[in-house]
């Protein structure tokens, strides 16, 4: 795979906008918003992920995680300010190629998303607000992968699910005080992970052939995944995998999503994904199939409303 493929300006702006896939994980009702910028399925008019509405599980203990193998965040460069809905650039971590994007394919209000330096990046302003019977306002995030004409570098991917031994990533993020008000802030903390039915993936399209499965690390109280929890889904645990989770399924569009959701907000875990993608494709039937290919690997924050000072604070993922 190549990378590097945009200029390495230290603040890109909105000029990216028609030509990025704006992606958000599958956060939502059983229904699908039309946009000309929509999430999950990218660009053009596809299939957008929606927020549902409903209660939820905001726990306050963080997890310790087990070790993360050979995936330790490394300090991100350069460092500079991602302007416009959909500011974007490559950045590396530890010699590793990631692309960063701000990605607010539902509101057209101001964010800003500040990265290097202390942290890998941070929103630093956002001034839309959108009801979480409906979709997010978009989903700052860093990738590995490839859609809509972009790629990075030597990521192992795409690669077939059944040839994944392990899959080490770690995510550590920081709420700096939003947590603290509800009333003004309403996100989730998550991984969006993206499965093909081709080896070849779609680099070039804007949402994945397979489906999704998502890993959320801190649900609001007023928003929730596609689909729907059943009570044996309730409280589950993932080998090797601390903490317990609700398992949301459902489909967006036509593809399914399996959404994982810890039972008490957790700031920070290393742990195994492949251990996810095992127990849906060996547990949960109709969700990720093992014929299938892993393409994408994402992290960040699905913002309804605030948001101002998250930050992802290291992030690294190795496909072995």
């Amino acid at each position: 795979m190549k990378g590097f493929t945009d200029p390495p300006s230290a603040i890109e702006g909105a000029g990216l906008m028609h030509r990025l896939a704006y992606f958000t994980g599958c956060a939502s009702l059983a229904y699908v918003v039309l946009a000309a910028v929509p999430s999950c399925g990218g660009g053009g008019a596809n299939t957008g992920a929606a927020g549902g509405g409903g209660t939820g599980t905001a726990g306050s203990a963080g997890m310790a995680g087990m070790p993360g193998g050979d995936c330790t965040p490394g300090v991100l460069t350069p460092s500079g300010t991602l302007l416009g809905r959909y500011g974007s650039r490559h950045v590396t971590a530890d010699g590793r190629d990631y692309f960063l994007q701000v990605n607010e394919w539902n509101a057209t209000e101001a964010q800003e998303v500040a990265y290097g330096g202390d942290f890998h990046f941070k929103v630093t302003t956002q001034m839309a607000s959108v009801p979480t019977t409906g979709g997010p306002t978009g989903f700052p995030s860093m990738f590995i992968g490839a859609n809509s004409n972009h790629e990075t570098g030597d990521s192992s991917l795409p690669k077939a699910v059944s040839a994944l031994t392990t899959v080490p990533t770690t995510w550590i993020w920081n709420d700096n005080g939003t947590l603290a008000d509800a009333t003004a802030n309403s996100y989730n903390a998550t991984y969006d992970v993206w499965f093909s039915t081709s080896a070849a993936g779609e680099p070039s399209a804007s949402g994945p052939s397979g489906g999704f499965l998502m890993v959320w690390l801190h649900k609001p109280a007023d928003a929730q995944p596609i689909g729907s929890v059943s009570a044996a889904n309730r409280g589950v645990t993932i080998p090797g995998v601390p903490g317990t989770w609700d398992v949301w399924i459902g489909p967006n569009g036509s593809r399914p999503c399996i959404s994982y959701v810890a039972t008490q907000t957790t700031p920070s875990l290393s742990f195994d994904l492949n251990a996810f993608i095992k127990d849906a494709v060996n547990n949960r039937p109709n969700t990720i199939q093992s014929a299938w290919y892993l393409t994408n690997v994402f992290t960040g924050f699905e913002i309804w409303r605030g948001g101002v000072n998250l930050e992802s604070t290291g992030f690294c993922v190795v496909v072995n």
